[in-house]
């Protein structure tokens, strides 16, 4: 008789990928928004950390003292503003991305035009897809961040749904062969 210890992880893996992607994919406007709160939350427990450590630092550094306050208070005010507009932030984070991926697009399109300055060699047409495909995704995060977010999370949910399929079929094919 096989043993079935070896994929034993595997299976586990699977499982789990399966229970997110699901999450994901069922509701992923909330989905978002859930995975912003348990950011905030976390940052919310670090902040708690760092607070109950500053308050027991009773010894003579007290930089050390002040630096684990502030940390805290920076910690527990952003926790606090994640935990109360988890949207915002999302389209902020989008948006940011949205920004960065423009300004990336705008230097490769900069970059090309400059070597075509300086070589005579002709460049193909698909050497401008890539940028050009690159700004075109950055206008569309920065007219609607939230959306974007949202789109995202769906792609990811598939991700694991797919994952987890490979998965299970790996632990298959190891289960056969051992």
């Amino acid at each position: 008789m096989k043993s079935i210890s070896g994929i034993g992880p595997g299976i586990l893996r699977s499982i789990l990928g399966l229970a997110l992607g699901l999450f994901l994919l069922i509701n992923p406007e909330g989905s978002v928004v859930t995975l912003v709160r348990i950011m905030a939350a976390i940052m919310l427990t670090g902040g708690l950390f760092s607070l109950y450590f500053a308050w027991k630092n009773q010894t003579k550094d007290k930089g050390l003292q002040r630096m684990l306050f502030l940390s805290s208070a920076v910690f527990l005010i952003f926790a606090i503003l994640l935990l109360i507009f988890p949207r915002f932030f999302t389209g902020l984070t989008m948006f940011i991305a949205g920004l960065i991926l423009l300004f990336s697009g705008i230097l490769q399109l900069a970059h090309i035009f400059q070597f075509r300055k300086s070589n005579e060699s002709r460049l193909p047409w698909f050497i401008y897809l890539n940028p050009v495909l690159v700004i075109i995704l950055a206008v569309v995060i920065l007219l609607n961040p939230f959306n974007t977010a949202v789109t995202l999370t769906i792609f990811a949910g598939v991700f694991f749904l797919i994952y987890a399929l490979t998965e299970i079929i790996q632990c298959i094919v190891e289960y056969r062969l051992t």
